[in-house]
């Protein structure tokens, strides 16, 4: 009679580190995670959220498509907001995808047969160690590569703040690097459908005093400018206010305008795919 009750004392005891462990195992997978290392893809239903749970990075579908793309948005929104998309020209017809990093540094996109779908093709000079993606709370995808311990960031290889979309971001360039000549201009979606760029699109022209334009197709349909030092004439954007506050910076290198929040308000500037151009504030009570 001992001996069974201490058989089914060890058996509960059994049981109870099995469900146990069940549940931490379970929990630690549907953990948040804001960093990817190298070579450990991220399949297509997964996601990765920033630290504060400000953004989040997936795969979606845009209003009724059923193309698939590697995109960011918020995370609290109720309303599915999406500020960025890598793959933008190369969607995936199902949903088969995956990203991940690669062990050189780059930030790829495969589809279900292994097929590259997107790279963001960094150029890195040097052997790459302990490279890893992350999703910072500022919404910049940030490729770098880690120190020895794996604790911080050592290197900048690439990163999303440097390809904006039809969306600036608080911190986000609006400008061009005279280095490069790359420049951080806004595109717009082809439709609400379809995330790859549209006719529209909003660039800080350089020629001579900065101004910014317009334009639909080859044509200029707005002007904002001249840069007075204090602000561009006709836009509003640079007026002091409680929300935000804005920099222009010119230099031998480059020239950009940004802003950043004063508050916790979600903001950002947006091209629609019809051509619009406003800024946009998410009113949590109205859900609007």
């Amino acid at each position: 009679m001992l001996k069974k009750m201490i058989s089914s004392m060890e058996s509960d005891s059994i049981l109870v580190f099995l469900f146990i462990s069940f549940i931490s195992l379970l929990l630690s997978n549907c953990a948040a995670i804001d960093t990817v290392y190298a070579d450990q893809p991220i399949q297509d239903g997964r996601t990765v959220v920033s630290n504060g749970k400000i953004f989040e990075l997936g795969f979606f579908g845009p209003g009724k498509s059923k193309s698939r793309y590697l995109g960011i948005w918020y995370k609290k929104i109720s309303i599915c907001t999406v500020v960025w998309v890598a793959n933008r020209e190369t969607p995936i017809t199902d949903r088969s995808g995956m990203f991940k990093v690669s062990s050189d540094g780059n930030l790829e996109i495969l589809s279900g047969s292994n097929t590259m779908v997107w790279s963001s093709k960094s150029t890195v000079s040097g052997r790459i160690n302990n490279s890893v993606v992350q999703l910072l709370d500022s919404g910049n995808l940030v490729v770098s590569e880690r120190d020895d311990n794996n604790s911080t960031n050592k290197n900048l290889i690439w990163q999303s703040f440097d390809h904006p979309g039809d969306t600036i971001l608080p911190r986000m360039r609006f400008g061009k690097d005279l280095v490069t000549g790359k420049e951080w201009m806004m595109t717009s979606w082809k439709s609400p459908d379809d995330p790859s760029i549209g006719v529209y699109s909003n660039i800080l022209d350089t020629d001579g005093y900065p101004q910014i334009f317009g334009w639909q197709d080859q044509v200029v349909i707005s002007r904002h400018g001249l840069w007075d030092g204090l602000g561009f004439s006709g836009l509003p954007i640079d007026k002091t206010n409680p929300i935000y506050s804005s920099k222009f910076v010119v230099s031998e290198r480059e020239i950009y305008h940004k802003y950043e929040l004063k508050s916790s308000v979600v903001q950002r500037t947006v091209l629609t795919w019809d051509g619009r151009t406003g800024q946009l504030n998410w009113i949590q009570r109205t859900q609007e």
